[in-house]
Formats: structure tokens, sequence, C-alpha cells
């Protein structure tokens, strides 16, 4: 028998062929429910895999994890076997996993990247027809930021999912203020503008004083409007709570309590802002770019009473205006932000020289009598190339120079020494956080 295809006919058939959605085990369920009960959040996530072809194929389950939080459970379940993970040391457990692969049995391997310390990730042997359930459950403390709570739930199963849910249950014994369900969040470096902003389509919302529940169940259609790829977001829910008491709330539970404290209406602490910014030769084209359109952005944001000052770094350091920082008047936002649009990467990277610059102007602002708060706000996307390299030296020399300032890191790819930058947020009362390249925009 003789089998004729035709032209268009052939030309579709390899493109099924090449299309990377059929060559992926299928995703059958996707589940993420979070109870929040007293400000504290559980939150577990199911993803249940298929492998519907005809050979072994390693499915991977990736987690982005809040930096406050910490896993209380995890295991994978497959043709009703329950596997428990186990703790081994590095090559110890990649040489188990590679052994049970090349016999075609079922193996996990949890990993997290050096620099990915917020991801969780486990990739697992799948034979022809087997069907896998991943279970991870973590827990967190959630913070008062900005005059509200956030619970932010990554939704990441790689492909549109038939049957794909998201639940939170919030309960608080003093009463709910307001919720708001925020737009999908598609990228870590945008923040929310504040408005009513429309939750995604198919969410929906029941509130009592003092529950509320929030259920999203997106369609195929819904996801893949999203992304050919399906969802790749944070979905995110923004509360608060009636605090009538100025003294705040105390809860006491199994003989232990807990003190809630969020003072409201303090004024607004005056600033001492130094800006340090990577200009190495690895910062040349979107890293940049974003940097200029970011600085602008908060540059405008600076209040009258506040002062500030910019440095540049890459083997040199610049800075804009020399041994002191200037109010923020109009005039000196526009100036500043000439200078930064102006600034061109290039160059090697000399983190040491650029953090001691700042303190020099940081140090006449840590006087007793000083009534504004020096912080220095430090951007960099790789590590330390030229000069003083040793982590640990720039870290002592960085401790005594900067005195009581404050340090906040902002790391560019996976090429930023995040873990120093880390460790000198720490070091110095402030918090650093990862800019991934797949989150920086063209």
């Amino acid at each position: 028998m003789i089998v004729c295809i035709s032209a268009v006919s052939a030309h579709q058939y390899m493109a099924r062929l090449e299309d990377p959605l059929l060559l992926q085990l299928k995703v059958t369920e996707y589940h993420v429910r979070c109870s929040v009960v007293s400000r504290y959040a559980v939150t577990s996530i199911q993803s249940s895999v298929w492998n519907q072809l005809s050979v072994t194929k390693e499915a991977a389950f990736e987690v982005d994890l809040p930096s406050a939080a910490f896993i209380s459970n995890f295991t994978i379940s497959s043709n009703g076997k329950v596997y428990v993970a186990q703790v081994k040391e590095r090559a110890a457990a990649r040489k188990i996993y590679d052994a049970a692969k090349k016999q075609g049995r079922t193996a996990g391997l949890v990993a997290t990247k050096e620099r990915e310390i917020e991801r969780f990730r486990v990739a697992v042997s799948a034979p022809p027809g087997v069907r896998l359930s991943f279970f991870l459950t973590y827990e967190e403390l959630l913070m008062r930021r900005l005059g509200r709570y956030e619970v932010s739930l990554g939704l990441r199963p790689g492909q549109p999912v038939d049957n794909m849910t998201v639940e939170i249950t919030l309960s608080e014994k003093t009463g709910i203020n307001f919720i708001r369900v925020l737009p999908l969040k598609t990228s870590r470096l945008l923040n929310h503008a504040h408005g009513d902003s429309d939750p995604p389509p198919s969410t929906q919302i029941q509130k009592s004083p003092h529950c509320a529940q929030i259920h999203y169940s997106p369609s195929v259609q819904q996801q893949t409007a999203v992304s050919a790829q399906g969802i790749n977001a944070d979905f995110i829910l923004h509360y608060d709570v009636e605090l009538r008491d100025i003294m705040g709330d105390i809860q006491v539970f199994n003989g232990y309590f807990v003190h809630y404290f969020a003072p409201r209406g303090l004024p607004v602490v005056p600033k001492d802002v130094i800006f340090v910014i990577d200009i190495s030769g690895s910062m040349i084209g979107t890293k940049i770019k974003q940097t200029k359109q970011a600085m602008s952005t908060i540059l405008g944001d600076l209040r009258e009473g506040d002062h500030f000052n910019i440095i540049t770094f890459s083997d040199r350091v610049q800075t804009w205006r020399k041994g002191r920082t200037v109010r923020a008047t109009r005039q000196n936002v526009r100036d500043a932000r000439e200078f930064v649009k102006r600034i061109s990467a290039e160059g090697w990277t000399n983190i040491n020289a650029a953090l001691l610059s700042a303190a020099q102007l940081v140090s006449p602002l840590t006087t007793p009598s000083s009534r504004r708060v020096p912080l220095v706000i430090f951007l960099t996307d790789g590590e330390a190339t030229i000069g003083v390299t040793a982590s640990d030296t720039i870290l002592t020399n960085a401790r005594k120079a900067l005195g009581s300032a404050s340090l906040f890191g902002l790391a560019f790819g996976d090429d930023a020494d995040f873990l120093l930058l880390k460790r000198l947020a720490l070091d110095n009362r402030g918090v650093a956080r990862m800019v991934y390249p797949a989150n920086l925009l063209g």
C-alpha cells in the first residue's frame, strides 16, 4: 500500500514533530493552595505529570520560594508509591541519580543553583507511561510593608494545563481591612502601580469581616492568552488587617503568644541616598538601558527633604557631585537624570573601591546630630575583577567604612555575585534582591 502525503500535510506533520510542547511530558494537574491564619502562610503546590511518550524523559518541577520561607514537606508519588527525598552531598546525589536514570528507574534530584537560592528544583527520570505527582509545602510569616501584607504565589507549570487552580484562604482575628488581587505579574523587574487594576480573568473573591476566600481557575484559553507556553507569572494578593489599638495586637495559642506591632501615621524620615551604579563592560545592552530607566523613576520619587548623590564605577570610580550630597530639588533631579543618560558601560569591576567611595560620602552624615537616614543603594551585575577581589576583605572594609548606613543591593543576572551582595546587605542592615535575565525587558 502506498500512502501519499501532500506538501502542506507533510509540512504540518513536521511542524508538529518540532513543536516543543509535543515533546514535553503532559502536566495533567497543577494546584496551588495557600492558607493564611493570623499573617502566617502555609502554601502547598501539587503538580501531576504523565509521560505519554514512548521514551524515558526527565520531568522537572520548579518552585520560586519567598526569601523568608522554609520547606516543611516534599514528596513524590509514582504509580501509587510515595517517595521521600533524601539529603545527600552534591556529588553523591548526582552519582545515585545518574545510576538510577541509566537503569530506567524513577529517581529525583533536588538542586538549587548557588545564585538562585530562592529556587527549588527537582529533576525526575520518568519511564514511558508513568504518572508522577509532586507535592511541596512551604511556610512563612508575612511581613507588613507599605501598609499591606503580600501573598505572592509563583505559577510556573511550564505549559497550558487542563486542570489548574489557585486557592487562598485568609483568617484574621482582628478583621480584614481590604483585599486586592493584582493582575498576573510576568516580570520581577516591574512593580504594579497602585490603583484599581483588575485581577486575572476567572478570579473569584468572597469576603467577610474576618475571613476571605480567593479562587482562580484559568481555562486553557486564558492561560495561552498570557503565553503560548502557559502561565509563567506570580499571582499576587495584597491585604491589610484592622488594628484599632496603637499598641498592636497580641494573640495567644497553645501557650504561645505573638505580638503584632504595625504603627500607623509615623512621619516620613528624610534620607541621604547614595546610588552606586555598576557601569562595567558586562552592563552593555539591556542591563544599562534598564538601569537608566529605573534611575529616572527612582530620582523622580525622591522628596524635597531628601539628599542624594550618584557614584558610577567600573575599574574607575566617578562621583557626580564631589564630596557631598545635594538636596533633591527639581533642578538637581533634572541634572542627575541628564548625568545618568550620558553614562556608558565599559571596563572592569572594582566593587571595593566603589563601596569605599560611597562610605566617604556617608561618613559626614552619620553624626548623632544628623536627622537624615543614610542609605546606600548598590546595583551590580558582576563579580569583583580588579582591585580588592577577596569577598571577606570587601565585607570587612564595607562594614568598617559604612558605619550606621544601611546598604541595599540589586543584582542583575546570573553572573552577579549575589552571595556577596546579600552578605553586604545583611552586615549593613539592608536587603538584597536578584533580577534574573528572563525578567529583564528589552
